[in-house]
This record gives structure tokens, C-alpha cells and sequence, in this order.
């Protein structure tokens, strides 16, 4: 009887102690949200790329730093939705990366460029987000593993830059990606490929080509368990499709 007792305790506590994560997850979501201008924020819950990033652009009004700011704080937005709306997630962090894709966006705000592309990986390579949204979850990998590329980005932090190009090709050949995107490997090994030999990475980084060849051989951070460092953040990197911004792509599988 007692025995009993105790056991009915111990799963009452487990339970409340799973609620209570919840409701402070659910919390922490919605301060996330709220943070964000009321225009940014209605384009984020829509889940629509394409009116998350004209909402950037609008607020940001040609400022490269204040558009990687508002990127950021909108792929963190997305991340808190992972759970709850998986596709919406991967849509606005697709939106988010393509607005630090461009070359002003990474010159003046690298670290925060850095920041936006790791969590987008972290979203991208999550299995539900590969499940409802491969081909998008893939179109954003392609633009991480870019970005992870450029110059700008690299030189700010050159080992997170590689496990970005590391977990962009684990994801790349991972079986859901590759089914709805058979072209993502290619275009993942193209682009690792052109970093490998860049003069500009190599000079930052004096082993920047032996580490991408091991990538490319899989003999590194293989596999989609693939833990992403950047910006001060840590977490799980990527997918891949085709070299098109991610508003452009349809999210469905099919």
C-alpha cells in the first residue's frame, strides 16, 4: 500500500514537473514573439518567408547591422515555434537567412550573421522540420553552408564556419533530404568544394582545407546528430536543396 503510494507521488511529481516545463517553454515563446515589432511579428505566426523578410527590409531601411539584428531575433523566434509549427519554423528561419546572405548584412554584422545561420541550422536539421519541410529545410542548409563560406563570416569564427559546412553535408545525404532533393549533395559538395580551395579561408585558417576534405570524405561530424557552435550558440545543424532563396521554394514534400 505504501509502495503504492510513493509510486503514484513520484509520477505526480514527474507530471507537474513536465507541465511546469511546458508552460515556461510556452513563456518563453511567446516574450520571444512579443519582443519582436508588431509588423515583424504577425509576418513571423503567418509562417510566410516571403512577408518576414519584406518586414525586415521595411524596418531595417537599408541598415545592414539593423537587418542582422532583426534576423536574428526572428530565427529565434522561429526556433521557440519548432515544436508546436514545425513548417512555419523552417520557413521563417529560411526568410532569416536569406536576409544575412547578403554580402552588406555579413561585412557589417558577421557575429550576428553567425548567430542567425547557427540556429537556422539547428532548426533545419531537427527531424520534424525535415518531415514536413525537407525540401525547405534543405534550401536553408544550401544557404547556411553559403554563408558558412563567405569570407566575412568565416574569418569571424572559422571552426564554427566548419561544422556549419560539416552538419550542411551530413544533412545533404541524409535519406529524407536526399529522397525529395536528389541534387542537394551536389550542390553542398560544390559549394564545401570552392571553400576548400578559397585563398581568402585558407589564410584565416591554415587547415580550413584538410578539415573540408575530411567533411567531404565523411569523416567528420558525419551524421544527422550534428552539433553546431557559433555565436555563442550550440545546437544541431542542417539541410540542403537547391540554390534558390528559401521564399522561392514550396514547403510542401511533394
Amino acid at each position: 500500500m505504501i509502495k503504492r503510494f510513493i509510486v503514484a507521488a513520484a509520477l505526480s511529481l514527474v507530471v507537474l514537473a513536465g507541465n511546469a516545463a511546458q508552460v515556461q517553454a510556452q513563456a518563453q515563446s511567446q516574450a520571444t514573439l512579443n519582443s519582436l515589432p508588431p509588423a515583424l511579428r504577425a509576418a513571423v505566426l503567418s509562417g510566410n518567408a516571403a512577408a518576414v523578410t519584406q518586414a525586415i527590409n521595411v524596418l531595417s531601411a537599408g541598415n545592414a547591422a539593423q537587418a542582422a539584428q532583426l534576423a536574428n531575433s526572428v530565427v529565434s523566434a522561429a526556433e521557440q515555434m519548432l515544436s508546436t509549427n514545425p513548417q512555419a519554423a523552417v520557413a521563417v528561419a529560411g526568410a532569416a537567412v536569406q536576409v544575412v546572405q547578403n554580402a552588406p548584412v555579413q561585412s557589417a554584422s558577421p557575429q550576428q550573421t553567425l548567430s542567425v545561420v547557427t540556429t537556422a541550422a539547428r532548426i533545419f536539421i531537427n527531424p520534424a522540420a525535415q518531415q514536413v519541410a525537407p525540401q525547405l529545410s534543405g534550401a536553408g542548409a544550401v544557404a547556411v553552408a553559403q554563408v558558412a563560406a563567405s569570407p566575412a563570416v568565416y574569418a569571424a569564427n572559422p571552426q564554427a564556419a566548419i561544422n556549419l559546412m560539416a552538419s550542411a553535408y551530413a544533412v545533404a545525404t541524409s535519406p529524407r533530404v536526399a529522397a525529395f532533393a536528389p541534387n542537394t549533395g551536389a550542390a553542398v559538395t560544390q559549394i564545401l568544394s570552392t571553400a576548400s580551395q578559397s585563398n581568402n579561408l585558407n589564410v584565416v585558417n591554415a587547415t580550413n582545407s584538410a578539415q573540408i576534405q575530411q567533411i567531404l570524405a565523411g569523416s567528420q561530424n558525419s551524421g544527422q546528430n550534428q552539433q553546431v557552435t557559433g555565436g555563442g550558440n550550440t545546437g544541431q545543424t542542417t539541410t540542403i536543396v537547391e540554390d534558390r532563396p528559401v521564399s522561392q521554394i514550396s514547403a510542401s514534400p511533394t
